[in-house]
């Protein structure tokens, strides 16, 4: 994987260079995608096969993106690392339209995804649902993002209290076990959350 974040990054030209998804295939727990990859418009497309073991999640789509990472410190492993808290609520007087866009706004801020937030939410995220009731659970956050809420709900006509949890765990059908060290390969707006990552040009 380091071999083609190298060469990512010294050759390839993001104003004419192009990535994108062209396959993927599930084995068990892990999962292994094909990468079409131009370097710049001139030259013909490489195919990178990329082996993501021990995946707890996946995002992907086929188009076209400019970026390609892998991280162990991006937002979207947050969920995983992260203890989460549960937000009560009560004498909720704010227009729920209003609540609603502030807690997509700090979900934006936290994970740069407006979709994360139905993940944490009471409900969905419709102007009709959680954010329209008096009272009620708001929903569980990890800590980055509960903060962010509790500190910009602090002016308005509601009245939250965080009930603090625990580290998120997985379930393997007999236990509840701590989540290995995770990465993020992120290919523009797709992503894949493993274990490791690997490789190699097919």
């Amino acid at each position: 994987m380091e071999y083609l974040l190298r060469r990512l990054e010294s050759e390839f030209d993001e104003a004419e260079g192009l990535i994108r998804i062209v396959d993927a295939d599930w084995y068990a727990d892990d999962l292994r995608i094909n990468l079409s990859i131009s370097m710049r418009e001139e030259t013909q497309p490489e195919i990178w096969e990329v082996s993501c073991a021990g995946v707890v999640e996946e995002r992907i789509a086929s188009v076209g993106e400019e970026t390609l990472s892998v991280s162990e410190e991006s937002a979207l492993l947050i969920p995983y690392r992260e203890s989460e808290v549960d937000l009560m609520f009560s004498e909720n007087h704010c227009d729920p339209a209003c609540l609603l866009g502030i807690l997509l706004s700090n979900c934006i801020e936290v994970f740069g995804r407006a979709e994360y937030l139905h993940r944490f939410l009471n409900l969905y995220p419709t102007v009709d649902g959680i954010v329209a009731s008096k009272y009620g659970t708001l929903g569980r956050f990890p800590r980055p993002l509960a903060d962010k809420i509790l500190q910009a709900l602090k002016e308005h006509p509601i009245r939250v209290n965080p009930l603090e949890g625990s580290i998120p765990k997985r379930w393997t059908g007999t236990e509840f076990i701590a989540y290995p060290t995770l990465k993020a390969l992120e290919v523009g707006a797709s992503y894949v959350i493993g274990e490791s990552f690997s490789a190699e040009r097919a």
